[in-house]
């Protein structure tokens, strides 16, 4: 299962609890601190969605490896009417629940039991609807491409919002590869490895709040930017927003990972502190568990941008650094490089292989969703 945005802003959040300055001393306190839980996922209500709660353990700052999974737990969801819903581990530390939907009016607790006997509870919290994306917008400006979000609540009742989003985009390596090594023999090339698609997901916290305002409306709130030079936008471009309505204490405590996790490098950024979630162990207090249960659903919005769309950007990514030879065909049987074509009598193009395969950073199986 792929680190979540909130499990790499949760990692952060630790080493910044234990650490608030650059001096590469390390104290004892930092080389070995307590492992803490981490709880990632939330009740998602929409109808027929599978609910998957992931459970990890913080590190300290000099390991290299994945977070260690908290396997083999005891994983429910309870409503205050006791209502017991049990999920059922899957891959390492991640538990699913299916076929479940919350109830309108109805506030949900998680309750994690660990291998070792320990309990963790969430505090009760209301299912949340997530106001419908209106739409999401962009412009050109200095050749970048900047992209925000719209949405409404026409009930005045959400305020408060999180948001993330998915960048996907179709592009083709700098040379198309006709022809492989197979068997020690030249032959046609079997599989295209010119097109392929790339996805990247937003690592920051990003939150807006409409308490203050006299409607619910969020209008061009900023996402992100693209330059025209990233090679994101050769061809076609897609982004996938989501929106998470949020209560007052979730929007304080995603304010707060914030904080201490993305306004870093001055002394006058805040400085580290305890994150207070929703999440406490039922036996002691000092025990530390990070994350906030959710209980809600999701809005999500795609667009699409192509390349004829954009007249004005300059979407040139620079010079790859490919360098192409012709070789024989005893010189390319001996050196095994990426075949291009064939050139004249007995002669081959040739290059390096990320210059023809664009695997490399990517892959070449067209996602379901694409335009």
């Amino acid at each position: 299962m792929r680190n979540t945005p909130h499990t790499y802003w949760l990692s952060w959040a630790l080493l910044l609890l234990v650490s608030g300055c650059i001096d590469p001393y390390r104290p004892p306190e930092v080389a070995a601190p307590a492992s803490y839980l981490v709880v990632n996922g939330f009740f998602d209500s929409a109808p027929g969605a599978t609910t998957t709660i992931q459970l990890s353990h913080t590190q300290n700052l000099t390991d290299t490896k994945s977070p260690t999974a908290e396997t083999k737990a005891l994983v429910t969801i309870e409503s205050q009417n006791k209502a017991v819903y049990t999920l059922k581990e899957g891959t390492s530390g991640a538990y699913s629940l299916s076929g479940v939907t919350p109830l309108a009016g109805e506030t949900y607790r998680l309750h994690i039991k660990t291998s070792k006997g320990t309990d963790y509870y969430s505090d009760y919290v209301p299912v949340l609807t997530t106001p419908a994306i209106d739409s999401v917008s962009w412009h050109t400006e200095a050749n970048n491409v900047l992209f925000s979000v719209n949405t409404h609540d026409p009930k005045n009742n959400t305020h408060y919002y999180r948001w993330e989003f998915e960048e996907t985009w179709e592009f083709t390596a700098p040379y198309y590869s006709q022809l492989e090594i197979r068997n020690n023999t030249i032959v046609d090339r079997s599989e295209n490895i010119n097109r392929c698609w790339n996805t990247t997901y937003s690592t920051n916290i990003m939150l807006t709040s409409t308490e203050r305002l006299s409607q619910d409306i969020v209008s061009q709130f900023p996402l992100t930017s693209v330059p025209g030079t990233s090679g994101k936008l050769g061809i076609k471009y897609s982004m996938l927003v989501k929106s998470y309505a949020l209560t007052q204490a979730g929007f304080a405590y995603y304010d707060q990972l914030a904080k201490i996790t993305q306004n870093l490098g001055s002394i006058f950024d805040p400085q580290p502190s305890q994150i207070t979630g929703n999440m406490r162990a039922s036996n002691n207090p000092g025990d530390l568990v990070l994350g906030f249960f959710r209980v809600g659903t999701v809005a999500a919005k795609r667009i699409f941008i192509r390349r004829d769309q954009l007249p004005n950007i300059n979407t040139y990514a620079g010079d790859p650094g490919c360098v192409v030879d012709t070789f024989s065909v005893s010189k390319v049987l001996k050196e095994q490089p990426a075949i291009i074509s064939l050139f004249g009598e007995n002669q081959y193009l040739v290059t390096s292989f990320p210059c023809v395969d664009c695997r490399y950073k990517g892959v070449n199986k067209r996602p379901s969703f694409w335009e």
